[in-house]
């Protein structure tokens, strides 16, 4: 290798952000324009350069130099290496700043006729950097400016502004030096900014021999044309701008694609039409298109869900036997998604059906080719609007484009349920759509926190100044008969100084109100009747109800377990006060058989070392139950289940988001144990838990896919930490 060139004299170095530095000077070789960066001997980065000599034979270089956190490093000791391997070795750097204005003084007072070179090395730099195509006002975009300002001369003028619905602007004036085609373009408005542009030029009259018309279509966000001051371009022979015309026009919202589309049989260059006219047509109005399509081409939505800041479901279906469409693709601020390559598939031939007929697709349409319908996910950033448009884009042959406005549904339950329905369970992807897609989305839309509120509080019955135990006894079905489990309770003295809150949920029937103010006038209990409409399930409904429970601790018990013996509160009580922490006890939970449905539930260790959790003894005979002292065991039994108030509070409001109520339970518990709580079973306490069934016949397909992203949800959120 050879030896390090050290002869260099750096004039200025500008550090543009944490990650780059720019180097000018002067250098007794040309450097390469493209190369690794050693710091120090062992960080590493790349460099990106230009060198010249100058009139006087002398030679310069401008570099840039990328290193991840480099304005942290200080570095004693730069080394560039070329393609080759061959080194050079950089004079120290003792004056670093971080004012581009620096960086200009010394190209005027040394090479001024390298500013051009420099606001072209500057924009390549950018680029590299992924700097935002807006301008913010950072330092690369200082440079900018303060180059364009030295280099840039008058070529014309801008008289025309309009404004596309994605936040783009077409320009319209006239320039000597404006090049046709693709190109980047600086827009000098509050900040700077590098926007990708399409041009064409057009014949005008009025106009000098060297100069012409120029059509811009830019597809990258702008400032709002009225803030727009010069537009800058790199023309042959340097750098040019047009003027804002005094009196200029800007378009009407809405118009500046039909205005596009007018000027095309105008434009010269046939290579430059095409691109502005594909351009133009690809620009959406508003409006759908899809119905006035002459050929054999309709499409139509039957759902469109969108959760804001995690995505969007779209199912619909796509007609198209001839093979017009080249893409579908969703559009809508800051998304830009295509579906075709990723939805699932569903035969339709209810369309098959009702296009056959149609003039448009007779004798085009195959029998048994039903393939029409489609489910597909698509997500958006944070912080898109709530009011956001979206609307699907279909490219056809011959550059034509076809748009379709969505209306999006919120992200109600009933919604969420509609969506999961259409879900391909089948599919032989669906594990990894649940966890790229469903999951994610359901999610955000089903994060609720502890704020959902009780819409109703009717106390009922026997008043009780201070109960010692509050009951809460969540209803989430059409069940009337509560007065069942209210005289239950009623027999036993355990309950004479309790309170006892039903909670009504979403669903509930509209009889059960009065079912419970009749019971406990009867049975002389304590009730207070709470609605929670909000609620969809039994934790949802205790979380509402809470805030209205007086005691210190708190017995969760589903309205389908029912006592067989007295004195069994009494008994969980015990264990709970010897515990003496945020413990959650639960008894022996039998089906109708009694044979066992609850005797604890246990982390087990599978094969893989994954660990699973069972309950024990399920199905089994109770004689098979030997335990009779309280036993810890992983989680307990929410369906009946006695803790500390202020520790139910807790855990419910930081639980996880599920569609179900099988996973909350254990979910529930794990968060008690997080809180430095327990869970504790008392075998010898026996109760019955009646097998319902689900009372919602529809349901089944939904609840096996929202089971699905429930076991998602919950393995994401625990599995590390249950390993651990």
């Amino acid at each position: 290798m050879k030896e390090p060139i050290t002869k260099a004299d750096i004039t200025a170095a500008i550090l543009l952000d944490d990650d780059t530095l720019v180097l000018f000077g002067a250098i007794d070789r040309t450097l390469p324009a493209a190369g690794v960066v050693h710091l120090d001997g062992s960080v590493e980065g790349r460099y990106g350069g230009r060198s010249w000599t100058d009139a006087e034979g002398e030679r310069w270089f401008l570099g840039g130099v990328r290193v991840a956190g480099l304005a942290q490093l200080r570095p004693s000791r730069v080394e560039i290496a070329d393609e080759g391997g061959e080194r050079l070795v950089l004079p120290r750097l003792s004056n670093v700043r971080t004012n581009p204005s620096h960086l200009i003084a010394a190209l005027k007072a040394f090479q001024p006729g390298a500013l051009s070179l420099a606001l072209d090395f500057t924009l390549a730099l950018a680029a590299s950097s992924g700097t935002p195509a807006d301008g913010t006002g950072d330092r690369i975009g200082r440079l900018l400016s303060g180059l364009v300002q030295e280099v840039s001369q008058p070529d014309g003028f801008t008289e025309v502004f309009g404004r596309f619905r994605d936040g783009s602007l077409m320009l319209q004036g006239w320039a000597r030096s404006f090049k046709t085609g693709a190109q980047k373009i600086l827009i000098e408005a509050e900040e700077i900014g590098i926007h990708r542009a399409t041009a064409a030029s057009f014949a005008r009259p009025d106009l000098p021999s060297d100069a012409a018309g120029v059509l811009a279509v830019l597809t990258d966000p702008t400032p709002a044309p009225g803030t727009v001051r010069r537009i800058h371009y790199r023309a042959a022979d340097g750098w040019r701008h047009m003027e804002i015309f005094e009196q200029r026009t800007i378009l009407p919202e809405g118009v500046a694609a039909a205005h596009v589309r007018d000027m095309l049989g105008n434009l010269h260059d046939a290579e430059a039409r095409q691109a502005v006219t594909r351009i133009a047509a690809s620009r959406y109005d508003g409006a759908e298109t899809v119905s006035q399509l002459d050929v054999p081409v309709r499409m139509g939505m039957d759902m469109v869900l969108r959760v804001p800041g995690a995505g969007l479901f779209v199912a619909g279906w796509l007609l198209d036997p001839t093979h017009q469409v080249r893409a579908v693709t969703l559009k809508g601020p800051g998304v830009s998604a295509r579906l075709d390559g990723e939805w699932s598939r569903l035969s339709r031939r209810d369309v098959t059906e009702a296009f056959q007929h149609d003039g448009l697709f007779a004798g085009r349409l195959v029998p048994g080719q039903d393939q029409h319908g489609f489910t597909v996910f698509a997500t958006e950033p944070a912080g898109v609007a709530q009011t956001a448009d979206f609307h699907l884009e279909l490219e056809l042959a011959n550059d034509r484009f076809a748009f379709l406005p969505l209306s999006c549904l919120p992200p109600a339950p009933e919604a969420l349920k509609r969506m999961l329905s259409l879900v391909n369970l089948d599919s032989p992807s669906i594990e990894t759509l649940i966890a790229r897609h469903v999951g994610p989305m359901l999610r955000t839309a089903r994060t609720r926190g502890a704020d959902l509120k009780a819409t109703g509080i009717h106390p009922m019955g026997r008043p009780v100044k201070a109960p010692r135990v509050s009951v809460v006894l969540p209803v989430t079905d059409r069940r009337e008969d509560v007065d069942l489990n209210i005289a239950r309770l009623a027999i036993d003295p355990d309950f004479a100084d309790t309170e006892l809150l039903v909670v009504a949920t979403a669903g509930t029937h509209e009889r059960l109100g009065g079912a419970v103010r009749q019971a406990a006038a009867f049975y002389r209990q304590s009730v207070t009747f709470v609605a929670a409409p909000e609620a969809t399930d039994a934790f949802e409904a205790i979380a509402a109800a809470l805030p209205h429970a007086r005691a210190e601790r708190v017995l969760m018990l589903s309205p389908s377990v029912l006592p067989t013996e007295k004195g069994w509160l009494s008994a969980l009580e015990r264990v709970s006060r010897k515990s003496g922490g945020p413990v959650m006890v639960s008894p022996t939970l039998l089906y109708e058989d009694h044979s066992i449905r609850f005797a604890g539930i246990m982390a087990v260790e599978g094969s893989d070392g994954a660990k699973t959790f069972e309950r024990r003894y399920a199905g089994y005979p109770q004689d098979w139950l030997k335990e009779h002292e309280a036993a810890t065991v992983d989680a307990a039994a929410p369906e009946c289940a006695l803790l500390p108030k202020d520790a139910l509070a807790r855990a419910l409001s930081t639980m996880g988001s599920y569609m179900g109520a099988d996973h909350k339970g254990l979910d529930l518990c794990l968060r008690l144990r997080a809180l430095g709580g327990a869970c504790v079973w008392l075998p010898r306490v026996t109760l019955v838990a009646l097998d319902e069934q689900p009372r919602d016949a529809h349901a089944d397909r939904w609840h096996r896919a929202g089971a699905m992203v429930d076991r998602w949800s919950f393995e994401d959120t625990w599995s590390a930490r249950v390993a651990a």
